[in-house]
């Protein structure tokens, strides 16, 4: 009798094992089915399902011509797959409703927008994607001569060298037409590249005389000298005067 209590105890002990394996495969496919993507689209199916109510079985759910990653439903100029890695709402365009749109949103506090992040190809979850110790926005993606934030500033694209592909770089372009380049407006007069008359006094930022020196800025930058230093004498044909420069009068 005690024999076969503990065949039963045994069989028991099977059947309750044999079910928690069960029950675990069970949930270990269905995690692996939420983390797929079953057609292939760029979203999971768990995104599909929860978030963007589109089918985790159809690429193309309203059979427009344009897979569901690439759909812009709530038109913030961020695609369902920029959404879903940005861990953001595609069904409202402000997330968080504090009254910025998810592509114009810094939560990583980086210096660039959420939609500059993925022009820029960086994380817009982590600060230094590259964890090279410069953030974001300061790196110089696609090597212009601009930082990222640079580009964000001027309104031209951080991964794209030559935005507008007129064969002039970003950073050699003149954004709001004053006369200085957007890189010589950031790095030498740190005037606005997006203001021609930065200090609001009627003058534009080309035409005025940061150093006091008699020489514009936009004749130093022509001349390649520093619009910030009236020492500078390595200028053309405008070269700097300096404080100390002799001046000789001849009579008439």
């Amino acid at each position: 009798m005690a024999h076969a209590h503990r065949a039963f105890t045994v069989l028991r002990v099977a059947g309750v094992s044999g079910a928690l394996i069960a029950s675990l495969a069970i949930a270990g496919g269905a995690q692996a089915s939420a983390s797929a993507d079953s057609d292939h689209d760029g979203l999971t199916n768990s995104f599909e399902i929860n978030r963007s109510h589109t089918n985790p079985h159809r690429a193309d759910t309203d059979r427009d011509g344009i897979r569901d990653g690439r759909e812009d439903p709530d038109h913030d100029r961020l695609t369902n797959s920029m959404e879903q890695r940005a861990r953001m709402n595609p069904r409202r365009a402000d997330t968080d409703r504090d009254g910025i749109r998810d592509d114009r949103e810094d939560v990583d506090h980086d210096g660039l927008n959420t939609r500059n992040e993925f022009r820029a190809h960086t994380n817009p979850r982590d600060a230094d994607s590259d964890n090279d110790g410069t953030p974001d926005g300061r790196e110089d993606s696609d090597h212009d001569g601009l930082t990222n934030h640079q580009d964000q500033v001027v309104g031209t694209n951080p991964g794209d060298a030559d935005t507008d592909n007129d064969g002039v770089s970003d950073a050699d372009e003149d954004a709001d037409h004053d006369g200085l380049d957007n890189e010589f407006e950031f790095d030498e007069t740190h005037t606005s590249p997006v203001d021609s008359d930065s200090d609001d006094d009627g003058v534009a930022d080309a035409d005025e005389d940061d150093d006091d020196d008699g020489v514009s800025n936009g004749d130093e930058q022509h001349d390649g000298t520093d619009p910030e230093d009236s020492d500078d004498h390595d200028g053309g044909d405008h070269g700097d005067r300096g404080a100390g420069a002799l001046v000789i009068v001849l009579p008439a």
